[in-house]
């Protein structure tokens, strides 16, 4: 009979950031127990809120299956001596396990043949295993920080309250963090102190809901989106969507209840980004709209609780959303008081990195690299100066009072105060794009201006940080330098440039501070680095590894180039021909790289008079005619065009090895055909190394 379980573990607040991995955590670690002791299950379903972190287990086996365990003993040959009978070596590893000598067996592996004894092992209750299952899962759950609150030592986000485990309508005894396990849980803090009695696991959502607490995260979240809406068209106007907000405001509470309100109409003076990010940030506010999309002084904030006493909560939110928004009125008008360019004389007191210097240092690094990437790339950037205007003042921002205030806002304050100060239009969106991507995915820079300057100045950082010994490591990248690679490679990618990797991180390394630059091999560990970020872009966009791998492998000078061969690649594969001649391709480089290890010789070229096999010469002939075409294809980037030439060689490729046996015993003869296996491959090594394909 299946029944089903819930495991809740209530606890003070936590912050909204750690309930949804804990939640994960603990579903995954919950999964794998389960596996782990053999207990089948159908579903399991995830709540949670600031205050709780459950799961319902549903259909439960009642007992976990039964299993055979086996036991690897001495060698089979101890097993009898030369009279037939058991030694002592044998006995002694039955009675080991509690066995008869009759009940060994003689198991076979890799290693020889070995005793062996199975022991068939009884399935277990699921309730008393569930009386392990808390403990375990909670204790898993990883946290950027936790506490210890008791002398048991548990550590966790926040401190354990209440804990519930049930099997069907049965309350499983156990305890973690000195709580002992019943079926009782807590109701909305904010209104009763309560304590709700949870009859069965599939009662418990209902329960929650007609005491207040919506636990579902789901539903809780289209809750929340239907009282903001309802809640903006009675302030006349539209919440702006913003779903990282709802998804914070969303567990930061149990019962979401929207209260509107209003601020003095002269804040709306200030820039909307600023405006946007003061409610949102410092109150958790969703801004408002009007019918033509424009800023209203009207706000929605959400409250924990039922509606009452609405107008004081309303005044309480107006009251300190005031104070706040004159904060970053006063702030806005202390930095326009003097110009951006005024503000960069503060830069070269702002450390950027001990062994790189201040970020006055970066600047002076990043402006001649920008002017050298605009030549390099062939931007066509006309004027050196709106360069250097954009690097000079890019930086600026975060010395002004707002950007201090809201760091989130760098880059998108100096662009506002770039356009106040009346800075050329490209120069200001530089300023606030040379930051892009913000994310690994994230929206590319826009201009030319912005595009050279933020390539300029996240090859600095990352050069820099290279050549100071920054390196991540595992997972650890404190500097965020996987993200500033991947926005490199993925602006490289869109500039049509003969231009190569290397010789772009090479001139940042050039630019470096004499000091760190003592080791040369830094641009060869730079560009590898890129190259597996390059690969792991590549690969998120649907493409085969092995495809990836197969193109970067014969060349990795420049994105575009490599990305274009790949799709050239994805295109030709899907023909029927080209699974059979690649594997005839990564046979022909398997006996080269095979005749290289054993330090044959090969020939320098095909000579002609050494071909005797009709199917040899069909080969070099075919091969020799379509040379300079498929050059001629290569050089235009006509990658497509040159793989449909190789899938033509098929059929001869075919025949030659069928026909054809490349080691001869005539050393001259090896050679030649070998060279001729190097001719045909070689024709295609540009494009990809087709050994790499499965």
């Amino acid at each position: 009979m299946v029944k089903d379980a819930l495991i809740e573990l209530g606890t003070e607040e936590l912050p909204a950031g750690y309930i949804a991995p804990a939640l994960a955590q603990m579903k995954e670690s919950t999964a794998a127990f389960l596996a782990v002791h053999g207990i089948s299950y159908g579903a399991i379903n995830a709540y949670a809120t600031p205050r709780r972190l459950a799961l319902e287990i549903q259909k439960l086996s009642e007992k976990s299956d039964d299993r055979v365990e086996e036991y690897l003993g001495p060698s089979a040959s101890v097993w009898r001596d030369a009279q037939g009978n058991c030694t002592m070596a044998a006995k002694g590893f039955a009675a080991k396990h509690g066995l008869d000598v009759d009940s060994l067996t003689a198991k076979t592996t890799p290693r020889g043949e070995y005793l062996c004894i199975a022991k068939k092992i009884p399935g277990r209750k699921t309730e008393k295993i569930l009386a392990e299952i808390l403990p375990q899962v909670a204790g898993k759950i990883t946290f950027p920080k936790t506490m210890v609150w008791n002398d048991t030592g548990f550590r966790f986000a926040r401190p354990a309250r209440t804990l519930m485990v049930l099997y069907g309508n049965k309350t499983i005894r156990c305890s973690v963090a000195g709580l002992k396990a019943g079926n009782v849980t807590s109701g909305l803090h904010t209104t009763s102190a309560k304590k709700i009695t949870i009859s069965a696991p599939d009662k418990y959502v209902t329960v929650l809901r007609n005491n207040c607490v919506i636990a579902d995260p789901v539903e809780r979240r289209e809750v929340l989106k239907k009282v903001i809406d309802a809640a903006a068209k009675r302030a006349k106007g539209t919440a702006i969507d913003d779903d990282g907000l709802v998804d914070e405001v969303n567990y930061l509470i149990e019962h979401p209840v929207a209260v509107a309100g209003e601020f003095a109409e002269k804040f709306l003076q200030l820039p909307a980004v600023v405006l946007i990010n003061c409610l949102k940030k410092k109150q958790k506010f969703f801004a408002v709209t009007d019918a033509a999309g424009r800023l209203t002084n009207s706000f929605i904030g959400i409250r924990n609780g039922i509606s009452e006493y609405q107008e004081v909560v309303r005044e309480g939110y107006q009251r300190v959303l005031t104070a706040r928004l004159s904060d970053a009125e006063f702030f806005y008008n202390q930095d326009t008081k003097t110009s951006l360019a005024a503000k960069t004389e503060k830069l070269s007191g702002i450390m950027f990195q001990k062994k790189l210097g201040t970020l006055q240092d970066k600047i002076q690094r990043v402006r001649p690299l920008a002017l050298a990437l605009n030549e390099m790339l062939q931007l066509g950037i006309s004027s050196p100066k709106m360069i250097e205007r954009a690097v000079e003042l890019c930086k600026a921002d975060l010395v002004t009072a707002l950007v201090v205030e809201y760091p989130e806002l760098q880059g998108i304050i100096g662009s506002i105060y770039a356009v106040h100060d009346k800075e050329l239009p490209d120069v200001a969106v530089a300023i606030e794009q040379h930051y892009w991507p913000l994310t690994a995915d994230g929206k590319l820079p826009e201009n030319s201006v912005a595009r050279v300057v933020s390539l300029a100045d996240k090859l600095d950082t990352l050069v820099g940080d290279f050549a100071a010994g920054l390196i991540p490591s595992g997972s650890a990248d404190p500097y965020g330098l996987r993200r500033i690679s991947a926005g490199i490679m993925r602006m490289l990618e869109g500039i049509d440039a003969p231009v190569s990797i290397r010789q772009v991180v090479g001139a940042a390394y050039e630019l470096l501070p004499a000091s760190i630059k003592t080791d040369p091999a830094v641009v060869d560990k730079v560009v590898d680095f890129m190259r597996q970020r390059w690969e792991n872009i590549l690969q998120s966009r649907g493409n085969s590894f092995d495809s990836v791998r197969a193109v970067l492998a014969a060349g990795f000078d420049t994105a575009g180039d490599s990305a274009a061969r790949l799709e050239a690649l994805k295109q030709i594969r899907e023909l029927p021909d080209f699974t059979p001649l690649a594997a005839a391709f990564k046979r022909a480089s398997n006996i080269l790289k095979q005749a290289d290890k054993q330090k044959m010789s090969v020939a320098g070229i095909v000579e002609a008079a050494l071909i005797t096999e009709e199917s040899e010469k069909a080969l070099f002939a075919a091969v020799t005619a379509m040379q300079s075409d498929v050059q001629t294809l290569i050089t235009r980037r006509d990658y497509r065009g040159a793989l449909q030439r190789m899938v033509s060689l098929k059929p001869v490729l075919d025949i030659f090895f069928e026909k054809v046996m490349v080691m001869a015993e005539a050393p001259a003869v090896r050679a030649n055909r070998l060279a001729l296996l190097k001719f045909t491959t070689g024709i295609f090594a540009a494009i990809a190394d087709f050994s790499q394909l499965q």
